[in-house]
């Protein structure tokens, strides 16, 4: 019995012609070991021969050749025939391992453990991430096919390597999905002749499923097993034949030729299987993967880095209660060896976590400029220079010479992108450029859910578009839904702009409980309690604690001095808290209006014109302190002066 061939070129035809017209009838994969060579996994035949040497090794007592004493009686395998010894691999693989099966499972893990995807494989996540072929069907326990989808594609495979798991598979699946029917490595696979001669009833109706909706391809699967070649003799021909890949040179077993036959399908000689997927990769002209290898890498890098100085910050804050605390020091100490570790590599990020360590502001700007002698090329430590500029030091102009020189040195850099959009707005007020950065940002980086936040801040504040600012708010939340910062934004728009009071609160408690003693968010929460609940006891403890987790936050020191101003009567507190408020930022334009309002209502009259008169001089003016400056000078006339 002879089955028909077809060359490769044809059979990538016959691939193009049915991808392009009859999407509803894909392709399926089943794979063998020999698909895995290229990987540097060993194939089934490499692996017999393997432990009969080392059988006749342990066994042989005569000195004779491995052909000779590898006889059926020797090994005890019924019609054993050397020149045919990969048919045999299940048998010898339980003569190998018949005494310590665990030994038989150590010995694949450890020819499998190394193993990287080789490039067919990048090709094959591909196709069965982007397109409608997205069922693979292999006897081999590796995780090449996973590791490949997610590594070089954003799919997710349904990976079904028991057959408890078949209940899972259903024809249309719209995510890929691996059927190991031999079971996964760490699964108790199977080798043995009596686990591998039949299928398991459960892979029988899932292996249906597969075949009556998918037309397989076949590549590398010598059939030495029972199990899926009795499948394929006794199920009805499959609809669209069977495409039944070999190595050019080699003839396949008379067994594929008799089902390759009973399919009607077609035997397609290769020259190996990453040299058929770069033809089939070409053919359907799919698209290069390196950009997002790229992008990807950079952003895991970024996002070790980020999480590793987030945490470290986090760890700053003291403990809840004494015994938090005392838990805390114990963390305290790893992080501060983790840190020493760290900084030994020759790197921009060791600069810059010593930057994050040193305290005092003087002594982290004299670290960054060592670190920019050592590294003045690097984007990302010119970048996280500027922020320490911007936001600590208040040192705007070197700020932004900072900021502009990072994106001269990267201009893709979608983070640093997003931080000067953040500077030029909330210190320039230059709206348009601000918005413009935003979105080239979000552009570069799609899923970069603190910018994404940031534009819908933006949005609402200044464009006041809040349907947009709702639906990026959202988007945000959804790219990552335990940033504190996005929560506590997001709950002040749905309580100012939506009036939805219950979810702004739940998203507060949300925030406070992730931010682990974030003092922004429970200064915020304290500003609802305050005009929302009208729970003034409630509002002035958070305000309180938020203070005493940042004793230096000019923000909630000056709401602190407008509640005790306003709610309390206590003048002379609320007069010290101001003076506090504008101690720790001088250029803080709602502070000082507020303040210079109180001083107005205290009867110092000059003070609280000079105070508003500092307040206009200041970058983004709020339109209520000019409006309050000029009701001022309308009563008080004497001061409508040049200043």
């Amino acid at each position: 019995m002879t089955a028909e061939r077809i060359t490769t070129a044809g059979f990538l035809s016959q691939f193009v012609m049915r991808h392009t017209k009859m999407p509803d009838r894909p392709f399926c994969w089943v794979l063998g070991s020999g698909a895995s060579i290229q990987s540097g996994i060993p194939t089934g035949g490499s692996l017999a021969m393997q432990w009969l040497k080392e059988l006749h090794e342990m066994e042989d007592f005569s000195g004779s050749p491995l052909d000779q004493w590898a006889t059926p009686a020797n090994l005890n395998i019924k019609s054993f025939d050397f020149t045919k010894a990969a048919s045999f691999y299940p048998f010898i693989y339980q003569r190998r391992f018949r005494d310590y099966r665990e030994e038989g499972y150590a010995f694949l893990e450890h020819a499998m453990e190394m193993a990287e995807p080789s490039y067919g494989y990048s090709v094959l996540a591909q196709i069965m991430a982007l397109s409608q072929h997205k069922v693979a069907v292999t006897t081999n326990f590796d995780n090449l096919i996973a590791d490949a989808i997610s590594t070089y594609t954003r799919g997710y495979p349904l990976v079904c390597g028991h057959e408890s798991l078949t209940g899972f598979i259903r024809p249309n699946l719209k995510r890929p999905l691996i059927a190991k029917i031999h079971r996964d490595l760490l699964l108790n696979p199977k080798s043995e002749p009596d686990e591998i001669e039949k299928l398991p009833p459960e892979w029988d109706h899932a292996l249906q499923v597969i075949f009556d909706n998918n037309t397989p391809i076949v590549i590398g699967y010598g059939g030495n097993d029972g199990s899926l070649m009795g499948f394929f003799k006794r199920i009805k021909p499959i609809k669209g034949g069977i495409f039944w890949c070999h190595r050019l040179g080699s003839e396949p077993d008379p067994q594929i030729h008799e089902i390759v036959e009973h399919h009607h399908g077609r035997l397609v000689p290769i020259l190996g299987f990453d040299e058929l997927m770069l033809q089939l990769w070409e053919k359907l002209q799919l698209p290069s993967p390196i950009p997002d290898l790229l992008k990807t890498h950079d952003k895991r890098v970024l996002d070790f880095q980020r999480q590793f100085e987030d945490l470290n910050k986090k760890l700053k804050h003291p403990g809840e209660s004494r015994a938090a605390e005392a838990e805390l020091k114990e963390v305290r100490a790893a992080a501060s060896a983790a840190v020493e570790r760290m900084t030994k590599e020759k790197d921009w990020w060791a600069w810059q976590l010593k930057a994050n360590a040193e305290p005092a502001p003087d002594k982290a700007e004299a670290l960054y400029h060592e670190g920019l002698k050592d590294f003045p090329d690097s984007a990302e430590l010119t970048g996280n220079f500027a922020i320490f500029l911007h936001e600590t030091r208040k040192d705007y102009d070197q700020a932004e010479r900072l900021y502009r020189k990072a994106l001269e040195l990267d201009p893709k850099h979608a983070n640093n992108i997003g931080n000067f959009a953040f500077f030029v707005e909330s210190v320039r007020g230059h709206h348009d450029e601000a918005e413009r950065l935003y979105r080239r940002a979000l552009e570069l980086d799609p899923r970069h859910a603190n910018h994404t936040g940031n534009l819908a801040l933006f949005m609402a504040n200044i464009r006041h578009d809040n349907d947009e600012a709702e639906r990026l708010y959202r988007k945000a939340v959804e790219l990552d839904p335990k940033h504190p910062v996005i929560l506590s934004n997001f709950a002040y728009f749905l309580w100012d702009v939506r009036q939805d009071h219950a979810e702004a609160e739940r998203l507060y408690r949300k925030a406070i409980e992730l931010g682990l003693n974030r003092a922004t968010d429970i200064g915020n929460f304290a500003i609802f309690m305050e005009n929302v609940h009208k729970n003034f006891d409630e509002a002035e403890r958070f305000y309180r604690k938020a203070l005493e987790l940042d004793p230096t936050h000019a923000d909630h020191t000056g709401n602190l001095a407008l509640f005790m101003a306003n709610i309390r009567k206590d003048p002379d507190e609320a007069e010290r808290l101001y003076r506090k408020a504008l101690e720790l930022d001088p250029k803080h334009a709602n502070n000082t209006g507020n303040f210079a309002g109180f001083m107005a209502a205290r009867g110092n009259l000059a003070e609280a014109d000079r105070l508003y008169r500092v307040s206009l001089g200041l970058a983004s003016t709020p339109q209520w302190i000019k409006d309050q400056h000029a009701a001022f000078l309308k009563e008080h006339p004497e001061f409508d002066k040049p200043s």
